[in-house]
């Protein structure tokens, strides 16, 4: 992968936002669960964009939930200001044994 600015690498599970026909990508979330320290259970999601064909088709044999690692380039939505990830790589996370 070419090193690009603002690009980083997040894991968690995958969670698919939706599906649409003609889509120019594949959006979908990483999913975070943090225990906070009251007991609490908090639910982070990191939006992120799948354009490039190779990544739809990886992301189209995977299931919700899947442990994954993503890099990608940090983006910013317009008008929202939301951050979001666009995609360059997506790897399974294997169960360690």
């Amino acid at each position: 992968m070419v090193q690009v600015e603002n690009s980083v690498t997040v894991s968690g599970l995958l969670h698919f936002i939706s599906r649409k026909k003609d889509q120019k990508y594949i959006p979908f979330s990483i999913r975070h669960e943090n225990p906070w320290p009251d007991g609490t259970t908090r639910k982070d999601f990191l939006t992120v964009r799948a354009f490039p064909a190779e990544l739809q088709e990886k992301l189209k044999a995977l299931a919700e939930g899947t442990p994954v690692w993503v890099e990608g380039v940090l983006r910013s939505s317009r008008g929202s200001g939301e951050l979001y990830l666009a995609a360059l790589k997506l790897d399974v996370i294997e169960a360690q044994s």
